[in-house]
């Protein structure tokens, strides 16, 4: 089934609709909950279903237009299947990291044997 929220004009007022597009007759009724997955993200509708406004069937695909209210929207974020992907980026964060501090107290080392080079040609 396909879900296809908006709205439209009913009885001279502007209502809240959802469209069903299904392959068989659907009876929508009281509170309902869509879910819908995609590779970045789920996207859950919640909405009170007020009453039917119109169906169609055309070639076997059947449509029913549904007003709606209450309609919120949750929308989940995320990046499905990304860990395999990323964790050789962290570990070559991590390893590149280590590299640094490694030549950070080299270079420390360093400096500190050219203060007491100096040191001793200053004393000596």
């Amino acid at each position: 089934m396909e879900y296809i929220f908006g709205t439209e004009i009913h009885r001279g007022v502007t209502v809240e609709v959802v469209k069903v597009k299904s392959d068989r007759p659907v009876e929508l009724s009281g509170s309902f909950s869509v879910e819908r997955k995609y590779t970045d993200a789920i996207i859950t509708d919640n909405f009170i279903v007020v009453g039917c406004i119109r169906r169609k069937d055309k070639d076997g695909v059947f449509y029913a237009w549904y007003e709606i209210k209450n309609h919120c929207r949750y929308i989940d974020k995320f990046t499905p299947g990304i860990g395999p992907v990323i964790e050789p980026v962290v570990e070559s964060i991590e390893d590149t990291q280590d590299a640094l501090c490694e030549a950070s107290e080299d270079f420390d080392n360093r400096i500190a044997d050219i203060e007491d080079a100096l040191c001793e040609l200053t004393e000596g």
